[in-house]
């Protein structure tokens, strides 16, 4: 394990209580990471911010690309490019293989406040960057990516850079959670290129405070951290822990950031079920055995003092949770029987999916990747399939929806990210389509009439399925 901390990071006002100091380690631990990957100096730093000057400025009479029932299509690209610092530079990394517009697929995508970032993994070679960076106001449908937090951590061969990064969260301290897999070439020949880590930025300068590499011991054969979520509590900046799903060698990491030590949970939960391995997206067969993946945190109970994570497998038609409390406990937490629970009902045949969020009102919204649909499900009544509701449904924007994250704002927005990822994999993308957007919807909007809507009244009792098809 390998923990680094940066000189010269100040939090916001007010982010760390005065009653809870932020100690930063002693000795060789910290060392000045600018020097390491930060070749063209402060400038590059902020070239997002230059983007965003220049892109803030949204004409009157804009207009969204696509309207998928409350949802609104911000950003479509056919294929993804990227803002090069010259135009040579981009016809060198072409040239040179480096970058390779067909094997770039947007995964994860991320809100906070102006901006979007979106991640981009290295499942092929010519993927340049793995972490960028867009006005959440758009003033073009298709435009190019800006490497986040500048071109010199995607440039360098050292893991003190970013390799492949799959999912990332932005907290309420202003801090952007990157999780880094360390895995290139996923689906041609998976190499383990650096540990898997989290790298923490400080989203008001760009700069990095944290980097923490997992523990050797964490990292299995064959593993793939590829989910992250952040629990913060009344805005408690330093009692902070994050859940890292290993979804190809079923476990839950925890991270604490006080303690800055991390400890690796298993259970069979965390497995992924035989029936929802085989999966069909438009007519593409094919078979996945992804285990524990999709995160999502209850509200915060003061009463209780504690949270609810729920997750699930990837392959799987079921939701299950866990109390916080229990994660949480690093030596105690194998020692409470039975405290990770099914939910409920199966959501049926073909119930898979990939993320999941809860907004501060407590519903749920998760993206149902085999059924073209965002799903939703009100936490105040029972989970069975009756209750879940669906709240947009597409076989063109909604091909295989597969991130989502709800922002903070106070009118609360859960924004999706669609990719037809099984045809990036397993066959070709159509150049001439878009494939892959970037869309919202009010979270109070989306849910209006349906039965996630606190408003709408039903309770009646589980229902039986014929012929086994609860199994599923």
């Amino acid at each position: 394990m390998a923990v680094s901390w940066f000189d010269n990071w100040s939090p916001p006002p007010n982010v760390f209580p005065d009653h809870h100091p932020f100690h930063a380690p002693l000795g060789n631990q910290s060392y000045n990471h600018q020097r390491t990957v930060d070749k063209y100096g402060p400038i590059s730093n902020l070239l997002p911010f230059f983007l965003q000057l220049g892109l803030l400025d949204v004409p009157n009479n804009y207009e969204p690309a696509e309207r998928t029932g409350p949802f609104v299509t911000w950003y479509q690209w056919k294929m993804m490019d990227f803002q090069y610092e010259t135009p040579e530079d981009r016809e060198f990394a072409l040239s040179n293989g480096d970058f390779i517009p067909e094997n770039n697929l947007p995964l994860g995508v991320e809100v906070y406040k102006d901006r979007l970032f979106i991640t981009m993994p290295k499942w092929k070679p010519g993927v340049p960057a793995t972490l960028a960076v867009l006005p959440k106001t758009p003033k073009e449908l298709t435009p190019k990516l800006v490497p986040y937090p500048n071109w010199d951590y995607h440039n360098t061969i050292s893991c003190q850079g970013l390799t492949s990064v799959f999912r990332v969260q932005a907290d309420t301290c202003g801090r952007l959670w990157v999780l880094d897999s360390g895995l290139i070439n996923v689906t041609i020949k998976p190499k383990q290129a650096c540990p898997p880590q989290i790298f923490i930025f400080d989203l008001s300068t760009n700069k990095l405070i944290l980097r923490y590499e997992l523990p050797e011991e964490f990292i299995k054969q064959d593993g793939l951290y590829s989910n992250i979520a952040v629990d913060i509590r009344d805005n408690d900046c330093v009692n902070v822990h994050a859940y890292l799903t290993d979804v190809w060698r079923y476990g839950l990491v925890v991270f604490s950031l006080e303690k800055r030590r991390s400890w690796r949970i298993t259970d069979h939960l965390f497995y992924p079920e035989p029936l929802a391995a085989a999966y069909n997206v438009h007519g593409l067969e094919f078979e996945w055995v992804d285990g524990v993946f999709g995160l999502s945190l209850s509200p915060y109970n003061r009463k209780a003092q504690d949270r609810i994570l729920y997750f699930h497998p990837m392959s799987s038609f079921r939701e299950f949770y866990v109390k916080t409390s229990v994660v949480c406990n690093e030596t105690g937490w194998s020692d409470v029987k039975d405290a990770f629970k099914v939910m409920g009902q199966s959501r049926g045949r073909f119930g898979h999916v990939s993320a999941s969020a809860m907004d501060r009102n407590a519903i749920m919204f998760f993206n149902m990747v085999t059924r073209d649909s965002i799903g939703c499900w009100d936490s105040r009544k029972p989970y069975k399939r009756d209750n879940i509701g669906v709240v947009a449904k597409s076989t063109k924007s909604l091909v295989f929806p597969n991130d989502l994250k709800i922002d903070n704002e106070e009118r609360q927005s859960v924004w999706i990210l669609s990719n037809r990822l099984p045809f990036f994999l397993y066959r070709e993308l159509n150049k001439k389509e878009y494939n892959f957007r970037i869309m919202s919807a009010y979270t109070d909007e989306a849910i209006k009439g349906t039965i996630c809507d606190p408003e709408v009244k039903r309770f009646d009792s589980f229902r039986s399925y014929p012929d086994g098809d609860d199994c599923y």
